[in-house]
């Protein structure tokens, strides 16, 4: 039965690492998500649990699952239990992102519709159990010698949990939505996530400095034994001339094994190279640590009010 506060954060995580559940499914997730000012819904049961956000504007109203349900072969049950948990806050649908071994049976079984991706279908995993040589010798040359390059250039990585230091990467995205026009995440969001998540030693800020100012900053999560790699930044004049990106993650790798992490997960990558799309270079950049390609299921809906969701797909192929 879908639940509400308080929100059962220890017993809640340690059944979802149980599930090999992700971090968008975690207590600590939740709360930045009320935070934001959303209400959270979640349920569990034997072998599932699922938690999510309600986006319950006019229209449409939904609940947004993030990389979940978690399951072991339960994705049917779990959901069937959101659905509910939708029809009883009379949302218009339920977006999902099942992480379970079953999950295209069970979506096929619910009806699901394939939907816009909102979490990346392709991820790539750089496995930490290797020795640090071998994680070296398995990265691209161009990585490597940036690595090598990177005390020549002055460049220093630090990393921070103070909630304030946040403030650097959004200047450091504003000058480069300066230069680019993309606007990156927004303050309110980033400012939530940093108070929530750092405190907790859930996210990490790391920055490459150079002349005694910042040029390039990144922000992961951890949880559980796997590190993502969440957000990046870069000064737009100083940042790519010096080559900051491969000595930044190589940092972050380096300190996610030393600290007993068995994975690092650098978040959406094109499942195959394409020159013309626009993730074509930082999945080039990703892969270049070397690794391999995960595939999640994909994003879909479970339609609750029939007319209501045939007029948001409507509104969806018009735009």
């Amino acid at each position: 039965m879908a639940g509400a506060e308080p929100f059962p954060d220890e017993a809640w995580d340690a059944a979802l690492l149980e599930l090999g559940g992700h971090f968008l499914q975690s207590a600590a997730w939740l709360r930045v998500q009320r935070g934001l000012g959303y209400r959270v819904l979640w349920a569990r049961g034997e072998g599932w649990q699922w938690a999510g956000a309600l986006r319950s504007g006019r229209f449409p109203r939904y609940l947004y699952i993030p990389y979940g349900p978690a399951s072991r072969d339960r994705t049917d049950v779990a959901l069937a239990d959101a659905a509910r948990a939708g029809a009883a806050a009379a949302l218009d649908f339920v977006r999902v992102e099942p992480t379970g071994e079953d999950a295209h049976g069970a979506l096929q079984a619910r009806g699901a519709r394939a939907g816009r991706a909102v979490q990346p279908r392709h991820t790539w995993i750089l496995d930490l159990g290797a020795s640090i040589e071998t994680l070296r010798h398995g990265m691209a040359e161009g990585h490597r010698s940036a690595i090598n390059a990177a005390p020549r250039r002055g460049i220093s990585i630090r990393s921070t949990t103070d909630p304030a230091s946040v403030e650097i990467f959004l200047e450091l995205q504003r000058r480069a939505s300066v230069r680019s026009g993309f606007e990156g995440q927004g303050g309110h969001y980033l400012r939530t996530l940093a108070g929530v998540l750092m405190p907790a030693g859930h996210a990490t800020l790391y920055l490459a400095e150079a002349g005694g100012s910042p040029v390039a900053a990144s922000l992961c999560f951890d949880f559980g034994a796997t590190r993502y790699y969440a957000y990046a930044v870069s000064d737009p004049d100083r940042g790519r001339k010096l080559g900051t990106g491969p000595p930044l993650v190589w940092q972050m790798i380096l300190d996610a094994r030393e600290r007993g992490a068995a994975a690092f997960d650098f978040w959406g990558v094109l499942a195959k190279p394409d020159r013309a799309h626009p993730w074509s270079g930082f999945t080039q950049f990703k892969r270049g640590f070397g690794g391999r390609l995960l595939e999640h299921s994909g994003t879909w809906e479970l339609p609750l009010r029939t007319l209501r969701y045939r007029g948001y797909r409507a509104l969806q192929r018009m735009r």
